[in-house]
């Protein structure tokens, strides 16, 4: 059993190839490029399907053409879609600079990178100044700039006199030095522009392997560990068809299969065994592949599926044409439906005169999740659509004109009823919702009519900045007039935040202020202040007078900058002011005045005072590391405004891993300092957190969100600056990316395991699921334990879910319905809300008690829903909330403190902070022994994440389970089931 435990998964899903030895195939398209280098052709355009393996060609390019002539420089265009051409040119140039000065000993400070606003006012700097630099600096070797996801940068939405394409396509005209190899995902045929722009490039498919590549693909990987039978190799080439992505899948399933079963030679029948798993995991990337279809492709590809199922039932070797299938469904042939399967057939997906589909495993994940039936109801229903849109198009007009009149007649009120009417029939109607602000604004309903504008604003922040900013403003005079000079302060604010530069806006907060601090500020004062303002924008004086503030500043007094400590703390504020502690208050003030020695006394003496306050040990050993000089920087960021118990559980975790490491003098007596950042556990604050914490530097790598929705929120800017995060709580399988790593089981591990509890335990066949389809934890957590209920031979009811951030939820009734009123009554209800609903969830569930008890009452006697949830219902606040009515409630969660494994953390922790410690403390204290492990003291960020994926933490180093990360970040550990029993939460013992 150690050697099954210790063997880790050597096939690779979910991310590019870059290690040289797991590649396989691909000699001929690399001869190809290389032959077409030699020559000096410019531009070589490369293409193919989705999840074919384009990503991984760049990433080899290198390992393949290894020539002292040539220079590679990846540039990734997947998230460029909105950007300005001179926003792109930026990057790229960023991108240069990095990979040239990592590949040869060059000081980046050499090297004279434009900046945005310099591009935008003249783009040329990039090829006359910047690649000058770039090629002195290499020796005038020639660069190849790889472009990922080239189609990407075709965006329509920008108007440009230059585009991206064109841009290039001069570029590589201009610069004899300069080569450029573009991959695109989408139809060739379907580019024009770029089709027409390079017209005489020589273009290569990135197509399926062929069988002896295929085979290596296959067998090497794992390779003394797996023996696979001839007829195994045979049975997955004929499923995978030799596509990388799906060969891989395959044989990842097959290896946890015989690692479960320490079984180690696969034959043909295994990979049947395991052909749902397969193509369950296949889902995320079969589905990339569908969502570029059209769908009178997506119609043709499953009825393709379906003929070809038949043939096969029927013994028959050629599949009926789709055309004639749908025509007997009562599909009438169409021209549109004629070019769908042409299409099909040029770019590979069907073959065999467009009967067959040409990868098997595709067929069959078709016949699953988008059989014909499905997609023929589709079809219907979006005709059904178009004649009800044209039906409900007539009645807006209708409602939009009486709405006009009543305007007319000065009658607003009335106006607002229709306008209201209509929006509600078209919600995404721009106009509709101006005319409406208009009318709120007209009988002074600032707040309605801000709202409205400031969703037209973020639309379309052009054309309606202005009045925007406007009705701002008047709201702003309207409430400074009532002398309300907080909710004043706010829209002056809101008004700044979009136009930093409004002097009228700087004025009256300036105003207020005086106001508000009982200082008479006369006119002459203004004026003076007016004055250093013009005198600051031209260098004069020794004050920040200017109105921007450097990053991590912001305005003071109108004209000032101070540090912005609002959203993040390195000892400078705390963040749970209701917890008073005098030591920690004075500890804060000499910290902010740099006084370490005296901040390092006052904060242990506010540990000391509340020992169980982990905000305070963090600020301790901020202290100590700023004390001694040169400290390594990590960064936590957690929900404090909203949900103080579980942002302290979090920081329970790291502050433990901090002191344990600072305690042992660091690494070489460089000390860890953790800056705490607060992202309110909301979506947009969390993308503000990440786009500070990266401009910071010294952060290597971030510790959180909390939630699934912030965590997926900030992770593009992540994923930008190429900082690592380690997320200890968020468990949506929806979180990807190149960096992005969990030091917890996703949702697709707890979904697993509740599912298979619900009906191998609890012997349940029928469920209601009560969740947010808005929150992506929620979600994620729906969706596998559905798939796997299921898939059990289990029956969700109400499908696809209950909304429990529904408004207008009626409790009762659907509690009461769903015990009393539905033909197949459900058993159990699975409660699966996210943080802002949680106590929606236990109000489900003290509705539940009450119906059986009022049941009871009337001699009607009903057993009442059994009661299952996600783990975000962990927490005292639920025992407390939901008292006898949770009783019984069963969760899964990451970590248990009763767990064998978890004996010596847990007994650790309550030494440490006098109480008992929850899965949040352990995944957090996780995270950061993870990320500990992965520092040197030369540590940057990339260095970081390499060393992440080697971090191999046994389990005296942890919480209870040995830490490691497979290939996509996930931690491979087993989720608990705990159960409230007398009040209290207890495990479950497996069964």
């Amino acid at each position: 059993m150690n050697r099954v435990n210790g063997l880790r998964n050597p096939y690779i899903i979910g991310r590019p190839i870059r290690e040289r030895s797991k590649f396989f195939g691909r000699e001929s398209l690399f001869a190809f490029i290389e032959d077409n280098l030699n020559q000096g052709v410019k531009v070589i355009l490369l293409h193919g399907q989705r999840r074919i393996g384009k990503s991984s060609v760049l990433q080899q390019v290198s390992n393949f053409i290894q020539s002292h002539e040539f220079i590679f420089v990846q540039f990734d265009l997947q998230h460029q879609s909105n950007s300005s051409l001179s926003n792109i040119i930026g990057n790229l140039a960023i991108a240069i600079t990095d990979q040239v000065t990592y590949q040869f000993d060059i000081d980046a400070n050499n090297l004279k990178i434009p900046t945005q606003a310099q591009l935008e006012e003249n783009i040329n700097l990039f090829s006359q100044v910047f690649l000058p630099i770039i090629y002195e600096q290499i020796n005038f070797r020639k660069i190849v700039l790889l472009f990922d996801e080239f189609d990407v940068a075709n965006n329509e939405k920008i108007v440009e006199e230059q585009t991206f394409y064109s841009y290039i396509k001069k570029l590589s005209k201009e610069q004899d030095k300069l080569f450029i190899i573009p991959v695109i995902g989408r139809y060739f045929n379907d580019l024009p522009n770029l089709r027409s722009l390079f017209k005489d490039a020589p273009f290569e498919e990135i197509g399926l392997l062929d069988n002896t590549s295929a085979k290596q693909m296959i067998t090497k990987p794992a390779q003394g560990i797996l023996t696979y039978r001839n007829e195994a190799i045979q049975e997955i080439i004929q499923l995978s068809a030799g596509h990388p992505c799906f060969t891989q899948v395959i044989c990842s399933t097959l290896f946890e299969q015989a690692r479960n079963e320490d079984k180690w030679s696969i034959e043909g029948t295994d990979v049947k065994l395991i052909l749902d798993k397969a193509i369950e995991k296949a889902d995320a990337f079969m589905q990339s592949f569908w969502e570029i279809l059209t769908i009178p492709e997506r119609i043709i590809i499953s009825t393709v599926a379906e003929a070809q199922q038949i043939a096969i039932e029927q013994g028959i070797k050629s599949p009926e044409e789709p055309l004639n299938l749908l025509s007997k469904k009562g599909i009438k042939q169409t021209e549109q439906l004629s070019q769908a399967w042409e299409r099909l057939i040029e770019n590979g997906y069907l073959y065999d005169a467009g009967r067959k589909v040409r990868v098997e495993l595709i067929r069959r994940w078709l016949l699953q999740y988008h059989s014909l039936q499905d997609e023929i109801q589709s079809l219907k229903m979006q005709e059904l659509q178009t004649q009800k849109n044209e039906t409900v198009e007539h009645l807006v007009n209708n409602l939009i004109a009486v709405a006009n009149f009543w305007s007319e007649q000065g009658k607003h009120e009335l106006a607002i009823q229709h306008y209201q009417q209509a929006l509600a029939i078209n919600p995404d109607n721009f106009n509709i919702k101006l005319f409406l602000a208009e009318q709120y604004f007209k009988v002074k309903d600032f707040e309605n009519s801000l709202e409205l504008y400031k969703q037209l604003y973020e639309a379309d922040s052009s054309s309606y900045k202005e009045r925007y900013l406007e009705v701002l403003s008047e709201y702003g005079h309207h409430l400074f007039i009532q002398k309300v000079y907080t909710l004043s302060k706010e829209q002056y604010n809101r008004i700044l935040k979009v136009d930093p530069k409004n002097k009228p806006a700087e004025q009256r907060l300036l105003e207020i202020k005086s106001i508000e601090s009982r200082i008479i500020i006369t006119p002459t004062l203004i004026k003076i202040l007016a004055v250093l303002a013009i005198l600051g924008t031209v260098g004069y004086g020794t004050y920040q007078i200017s109105s921007d503030c450097p990053p991590g500043q912001e305005k003071e007094f109108a004209f000032f900058c101070k540090e912005d400590n609002s959203m993040i703390s390195s000892g400078d504020r705390t963040f749970f002011p209701e917890l008073k502690n005098s030591d920690r208050d004075r500890g804060i003030q000499a910290f902010k005045q740099k006084k370490y020695p005296e901040a390092i006394k006052l904060f242990a003496q506010a540990v000391a005072a509340n020992r169980n306050d982990p905000e305070v040990l963090i600020y301790y050993n901020n202290s100590l590391a700023r004390d001694k000089g040169n400290p390594i920087t990590l960064a936590v960021v957690v929900p404090a405004d909203n949900n103080t118990n579980f942002a302290q559980e979090m920081l329970r975790g790291v502050s433990q891993a901090q002191n344990e490491f600072n305690s042992k003098n660091g690494i070489k007596g460089r000390l860890l300092q953790i800056k705490i950042a607060n992202d309110a556990s909301q979506p947009q604050q969390a993308k503000q957190v990440a786009a500070k914490l990266v401009t910071d530097k010294s952060v290597l790598g971030v510790i959180g969100h909390y939630s699934s929705d912030s965590t997926r929120a900030a992770l593009e800017e992540y994923n930008r600056a190429d900082i690592a995060i380690i997320s200890p709580s968020a468990t949506s399988t929806q979180l990807q990316g190149k960096n992005f790593f969990r030091s917890l089981p996703s949702d697709a591990a707890g979904g697993k395991k509740l599912a298979e509890y619900a009906f191998q335990n609890l012997k349940l066949r029928r469920v209601v699921i009560f969740s947010n389809p808005d929150s992506s934890y929620s979600n994620s957590m729906r969706e596998e334990f559905k798939n796997q209920f299921e898939k059990l031979g289990g029956e969700v009811l109400r499908k696809p879910q209950i909304n429990l951030a529904d408004p207008s939820l009626d409790m009762s009734a659907e509690v009461y319905r769903t015990i009393y009123r539905d033909e197949d009554k459900a058993q159990a209800a699975v409660l699966i809300p996210d943080a802002l609903h949680k106590d929606v969830a236990v109000k489900i569930a003290k509705v539940n008690q009450e119906v059986v008890e009022r049941s009871q009452s009337q001699n009607r006697p009903r057993p009442g829903l059994k009661l299952l949830g996600g783990d975000i219902l962990y927490s005292q606040e639920t025992l407390d909330k939901g008292g006898n009515a949770v009783e019984g409630l069963t969760i899964v969660v990451p970590w248990f403190r009763e767990a064998p494994e978890a004996q010596n953390f847990a007994q650790k922790a309550f030494k440490q902070w006098g109480k008992q410690v929850s899965w949040r403390t352990a995944t957090s204290y996780d995270a950061t022994q993870a990320f500990i492990q992965a520092l040197s003291d030369n540590s940057d960020r990339t260095t970081v994440i390499e060393n992440l994926r080697k971090v191999n933490l046994s389990s005296s180093n942890t919480s209870g389970d040995p830490l490691q990360f497979n290939p996509e970040g996930e931690r491979q550990t087993e989720p608990i089931l705990v159960q409230i029993k007398g009040g209290t939460w207890v495990m479950l013992q497996q069964q």
